[in-house]
């Protein structure tokens, strides 16, 4: 039967697929969180590298502290004055790296001084897959709640990539015929 002779053909092309591409999510200051008394640094050095795509989750108390995207020198003078942007509501903060480029957050409540701010370089790609991931812009999703612990998978669907659904819906396709 002719339909025989293409399964090997459509296994092929389904190996050759490129993987999704899997965003991580991180919690800030792991389970110690977005509070005084956490070194940043040596949490951006545990989880590194940060890739396009991934993640940060801020959880903090709400009125002690707040999060605030700043440029280099923000950064490095605990300056809020020209900020990116603020997020001080409910107990936690979802930010998405969605450039391949250097961000940095602070604490404006003065606990920057005492070290509450994070610098993190999101490079191109991800950890599972050389392709970049989707979206150019910088923007933030913001999240009350706390959905996800440090490093773990994001649920990335397989479907959100258009060559792996159309390839999906030529094997549904093909099998109908068999």
């Amino acid at each position: 039967m002719v339909c025989h002779r293409m399964l090997p053909l459509l296994v092929v092309a389904v190996a050759l697929l490129p993987a999704a591409a899997v965003a991580t999510n991180y919690t800030v200051g792991d389970e110690k969180g977005w509070n005084p008394d956490v070194d940043y640094t040596a949490w951006v050095k545990k989880h590194r590298p940060f890739y396009k795509g991934d993640w940060l989750l801020f959880e903090y108390q709400n009125g002690r502290s707040d999060v605030v995207q700043v440029d280099e020198v923000g950064y490095d003078n605990c300056d809020k004055a020209n900020a990116i942007s603020s997020y001080s509501k409910g107990h936690s903060y979802a930010f998405q790296l969605k450039e391949a480029k250097d961000y940095y957050f602070i604490c404006s409540y003065g606990y920057c001084y005492k070290g509450m701010k994070l610098a993190v370089t999101a490079k191109k790609g991800s950890a599972s897959s050389s392709s970049s991931g989707s979206g150019d812009s910088s923007s933030s999703s913001k999240s009350d709640t706390a959905s996800s612990k440090s490093k773990s998978s994001a649920a990335a669907s397989s479907l959100a990539n258009p060559s792996y659904a159309a390839l999906l819906a030529v094997a549904i396709i093909f099998l109908r015929m068999l």
